[in-house]
């Protein structure tokens, strides 16, 4: 892997991570576009850990509370107090369960099915059809009558909806962030909490996909000559991400995310076109 293509994949994937495009669809163009057909696990790994810093950095404040929140439920349950009580305590405690809650059925989607789903759905068709999908649900969601209903009000039945939403984005093409976003949009969710809500819930899903991948981290792929591609490559991806959480972050409190919705339809045709030619 040279500098140039290190640079490529890393900033498309800290860009199209969190902006609700879908990063797997685009990682598989740009993949055949710069004749690299398959990725190394462990620099694909270290992207993903490049943009969840991005994540860390923008959301510093409420990552730390939510850390606290969660070391004050284990230790009020061993005082003796009852979870209940220990959880409903404040509000970074019960958006910590909402988080676990939203992450549990995604965890189960993604263990039981990724690989049925990339061996059935691994082509630049199926990519293309699911990115029209992600357009479709984007458009859709602009139009359901909005409740803004606050985060704090949040039902943990709808949490787990989000989080079935989110596991669907191991269909290739299919955007994570635009399925969540679209997801707490249809629960009723105001758009700030929409929007915070998905990055959040990113973090317990791009770090416990990393684990699972750390069986097939090998430091022995990189040579000398590729540690300065991953090197750079890496800290392409925390730029990226930040500046497309930033972005996306100032769309959806002044503008709607129909603009994804063109962009998503218009590549995934381009796509499938491209895959029939």
């Amino acid at each position: 892997m040279d500098i140039a293509k290190s640079i490529i994949l890393s900033v498309v994937q800290g860009l199209t991570e969190f902006l609700p495009v879908s990063s797997s669809g685009h990682l598989v163009i740009v993949r055949e576009l710069i004749n690299m057909d398959e990725g190394l696990v462990t620099f694909d790994i270290l992207l993903h850990l490049g943009t969840l810093i991005s994540v860390f950095i923008v959301f510093r404040n409420e990552v730390k509370a939510l850390i606290m929140a969660i070391i004050g439920i284990i230790y009020d349950v061993f005082r003796g107090s009852d979870i209940k009580t220990a959880v409903y305590k404040n509000h970074y405690r019960r958006l910590a369960l909402l988080i676990i809650i939203a992450s549990v059925p995604t965890a189960i989607m993604g263990l039981v099915f990724k690989h049925f789903i990339y061996t059935v759905f691994s082509s630049k068709q199926a990519v293309g059809i699911f990115l029209l999908a992600t357009g479709t649900v984007i458009w859709i969601s602009e139009r359901v009558p909005q409740a803004n209903i606050r985060l704090s009000n949040l039902s943990l039945w709808k949490a787990f909806g989000i989080g079935i939403a989110q596991g669907f984005a191991i269909l290739p093409g299919f955007s994570r962030s635009g399925a969540t976003i679209s997801a707490c949009l249809f629960a009723g969710l105001h758009r700030d909490d929409a929007i915070g809500f998905s990055f959040l819930l990113s973090i317990p899903t791009i770090l416990g996909a990393g684990i699972l991948e750390m069986k097939n981290i090998s430091l022995l792929q990189f040579t000398m000559d590729s540690q300065l591609p991953v090197i750079i490559g890496f800290i392409a991806s925390v730029i990226s991400g930040y500046l497309a959480i930033r972005l996306l972050l100032t769309i959806v409190r002044r503008h709607k995310l129909t603009v994804f919705s063109v962009y998503t339809w218009v590549l995934g045709i381009i796509i499938i076109i491209w895959s029939i030619v």
